[in-house]
């Protein structure tokens, strides 16, 4: 088929519109965590990366921890974390940590109507309504097994809560609704009437290990917002 300028010109305009429109329809949310530690103070960042198009969610996470005692590095742990979701259900997830330079590889893939978890000591499988046990929305915490991150450990739960109470983070005091999560170890959750996750808390060796919301940033349609 020949097309002469005139008319290819157009075209190439509705095409080059039709692609900017389906960029447009992505939504990015970028939310940065500092973690406090109740003994050695801060001690690192967790973030966030959220994209949305249609109903199809990716969720980027990043994790530097370092202890320092006296100025020396006591422990260290870092991982790249990465979450697929299709509606409210969990399809993907790969993550690596690395601590104290010991490298663990968590990988999972919804089959059927369940999750499979892929994990160095073996396989796991799991309910297909698991999800991780990281909390980017309030959604995460809709299910009765939560899956870790870091280890690929898959355990039932329960998740109760979300009365609104005032709470203090960072010498602030906000009211915010809390939910626990009863599993292996307590967790707890804090959002606002927005649903942002403005704080969580979970336990290492018996320490309570707070994520408190420092930054978030938001781009849609090519427009962008920042909160501190």
């Amino acid at each position: 088929m020949n097309l002469s300028v005139k008319k290819l010109v157009p075209l190439l305009c509705v095409l080059m519109l039709c692609a900017g429109t389906a960029a447009a329809s992505a939504t990015d949310a970028t939310y940065q965590y500092r973690i406090l530690h109740p003994r050695y103070g801060d001690i690192g960042t967790y973030s966030n990366i959220v994209r949305q198009t249609g109903d199809t969610t990716e969720v980027s996470t990043q994790l530097n921890v370092a202890v320092k005692v006296l100025g020396i590095v006591m422990y260290r742990e870092e991982a790249t974390r990465t979450e697929h979701w299709q509606g409210n259900r969990l399809v993907a997830f790969e993550g690596v940590t690395v601590t104290n330079g010991a490298r663990l590889e968590v990988r999972g893939e919804a089959k059927g109507d369940n999750f499979v978890v892929s994990t160095p000591s073996g396989n796991v499988t799991a309910p297909g309504k698991v999800h991780p046990s990281n909390p980017w929305a309030l959604a995460v915490l809709n299910t009765d097994f939560m899956m870790s991150t870091k280890s690929g450990r898959v355990d039932k739960v329960t998740v109760t809560g979300g009365k609104e109470e005032a709470v203090t983070f960072d010498g602030k005091p906000q009211h915010l609704k809390q939910f626990e999560i009863d599993g292996p170890k307590r967790q707890f959750v804090w959002v606002d009437n927005n649903d942002t996750v403005v704080a969580f808390r979970t336990e290492e060796d018996g320490s309570p290990i707070d994520f408190i919301l420092t930054r978030r940033e938001a781009s849609d349609s090519g427009q962008q917002s920042a909160q501190h």
